[in-house]
């Protein structure tokens, strides 16, 4: 079985640049018009350099969206810190109330008056 990703990348939004490379799979337009007609090795290694290209290709609303993510992270840390802080305020308070160890509580004393 081959691993080969053999798979035609067009996404049908066919725009050629002054590069002659696609705008929408990165294809030349001699690599787009014999497509069916490549080998099987020639289309994984095109598929392989449009991948590559892309992992390198950083889009202006990638930069916005990491900010975006950022601020979330952040105020999830600030809210987290709270949390913990407020768990062990009442950690701390649980155990001055808690029996001491042995589970024995001592009893007050208590006088009966009749």
């Amino acid at each position: 079985m081959s691993t080969k990703d053999t798979r035609n990348p067009c996404i049908g939004a066919c725009r050629f640049g002054a590069d002659a490379e696609c705008r929408g799979c990165h294809r030349t337009k001699a690599e787009v018009k014999g497509w069916k007609r490549l080998s099987d090795g020639e289309k994984a290694a095109i598929n392989h350099r449009i991948q590559a290209q892309a992992a390198l290709e950083t889009k202006p609303s990638d930069g916005k969206r990491l900010r975006k993510l950022d601020r979330k992270i952040r105020k999830l840390e600030a809210k987290l810190s709270a949390l913990k802080a407020e768990r062990e305020t009442s950690a701390g308070a649980a155990l001055s109330r808690a029996p001491p160890e042995g589970g024995i509580v001592p009893l007050r004393s208590t006088t009966l008056r009749r």
